[in-house]
């Protein structure tokens, strides 16, 4: 009897060790994401303004788990070359995209997360852009992630 509480108790340690592994090690590769598109050399006239990081069912809550990293940029260039600079800069492994802010909320629709479009800066002027990614998470964490279950 003394074998099968030890035995349920390790096992319960196991699920429970697996399940926060699991966010830990996800929230990790979102914020891995993040650091890659802030270690962009920024082009000229550019500065970042805020950043953020997420992971979970960002865009479909019945879809796969999603890591997520973003850059809210100010810059006096134009759309179409910081769109080029983070494509020809992006670094192994991830692409990073650029939206102006204005654009964002079509962009992404109205079920991606107002506050991973830096809405709270909808008033901002014209020259406000979001250069942002998705990317892989490493196996099998996204597997040991309860959010990969329950939206």
């Amino acid at each position: 009897m003394k074998f099968l509480k030890v035995f349920i108790a390790i096992l319960l340690l196991a699920v429970v060790a697996a399940a926060i592994s699991g966010v830990v090690v996800d929230n990790m590769t979102s914020s891995e994401i993040e650091g890659q598109i802030k270690a962009v050399e920024l082009p000229a006239n550019t500065s970042i303004d805020a950043s953020i990081s997420r992971t979970g069912k960002l865009s479909d809550p019945n879809g796969p788990l999603e890591f997520y990293g973003a850059v809210l940029l100010q810059s006096t260039n134009n759309y179409g070359s910081l769109k080029a600079h983070y494509s020809s800069n992006s670094p192994e492994g991830i692409s990073i995209q650029v939206v102006s802010l204005a654009q964002a909320k079509q962009e992404f629709g109205d079920k991606f997360p107002e506050d991973l479009r830096f809405s709270h800066h909808d008033n901002a002027p014209e020259n406000y852009y979001i250069a942002y990614a998705f990317g892989l998470g490493k196996t099998p964490f996204p597997m040991l992630d309860y959010r990969s279950y329950f939206g």
